[in-house]
């Protein structure tokens, strides 16, 4: 009678094939999954981009699109040397600070009502994301109206308590303030909706033992709170002032960069030279410019307030 033959056992090296085999079959899907998202963004971010730095290396103008010629960095050595530029980045130093600032304030407090969850307070959750979920363009048209001279609210209220009308858009003294006034009413809620999500999921163990130690008040959000949530903190304000950088729709708007100058940021720079002037170069410069100071001040954001370890810390 024959023997049945026995089956060999698998060998070790034929294993690790297999293995091997279907980690790359798993990593062609993930890449094939991958691709066409990558090369969307691709198309739609580093094309631009190098787009803008090539012609920011050029003098590129709209009034003679034939005759571009490539001038090195004569573009930015122009720039570096313009009081006009150096004007509207401090103009929007000033706004990024003014406005980031004040809603990181109002933000924090109102955050901190909110997480009391009390009767008088809870429902205005709901009321505080409304600026968010308005179209810019159209909340932008609504205090274009408000700050009318003639027929605006702001005035009305001014008379009503017997003080004079004031131009708000078209006096110098008072343009950037109104500009203020609508992002800060617009974008607060962004730094709120962070910070309750922070103190949602903060221990509360600290808290407990910090009050059995007798701290309240201000002591208890400067000594525990304030530690705890310094992670979502930096987060909110970093994300914030780099939108408060590039702000365009509001000032476009409601000044134009005017009077004068008095509200011209980078931004409104970057577009009366591209699309006013024609200068499609010198415009590309100042973007570019734009990106490497929102890339430095993030890079030393972060590192100077421990975004990263704090992260890694609390993960």
């Amino acid at each position: 009678m024959a023997v049945p033959r026995a089956t060999a056992a698998p060998t070790a090296s034929g294993a690790v094939g297999a293995a091997g085999a279907g980690a790359r079959q798993r990593r062609r899907f993930v890449l094939l999954m991958l691709a066409p998202s990558t090369i969307l963004l691709m198309a739609l971010t580093l094309y631009p981009f190098l787009t803008s730095l090539w012609l920011s290396v050029t003098d590129y103008t709209l009034l003679a699109p034939n005759d571009r010629e490539f001038i090195g960095l004569e573009n930015y050595r122009e720039l570096l040397a313009s009081a006009e530029f150096w004007g509207a980045l401090r103009l929007t130093a000033v706004f990024c600070l003014f406005a980031v600032g004040l809603e990181t304030l109002i933000g924090v407090g109102v955050a901190l009502m909110l997480h009391a969850e009390t009767r008088r307070v809870g429902w205005l959750r709901a009321v505080y994301m409304v600026p968010m979920a308005i179209t810019p363009v159209a909340a932008t048209f609504t205090f274009r109206l408000m700050y009318s001279p003639s027929l605006g609210v702001f005035n009305h209220l001014l008379e009503r308590v017997g003080l004079p009308p004031q131009t708000w858009l078209a006096d110098p003294r008072l343009a950037l303030p109104s500009l203020l006034l609508v992002d800060i009413w617009q974008w607060t809620p962004f730094i709120l909706l962070i910070v309750v999500g922070g103190l949602s999921v903060l221990p509360q163990e600290p808290f407990e033992a910090a009050m059995l130690d007798g701290a309240a008040g201000w002591r208890l959000f400067r000594d525990i709170t304030l530690p705890f949530l310094w992670p979502f903190l930096t987060i909110a304000i970093l994300f914030r002032a780099i939108d408060a950088f590039k702000t365009f729709d509001i000032i476009y708007v409601l000044t134009g960069g005017g009077p004068g100058t008095s509200t011209r940021t980078l931004n409104l720079l970057a577009f009366k030279q591209g699309i006013e002037f024609l200068e499609m170069g010198y415009a590309a410069a100042i973007s570019i410019l734009m990106l490497v100071i929102v890339m430095v001040f993030a890079q030393i954001f972060v590192r100077r307030t421990g975004l990263i370890r704090g992260m890694g810390g609390s993960s």
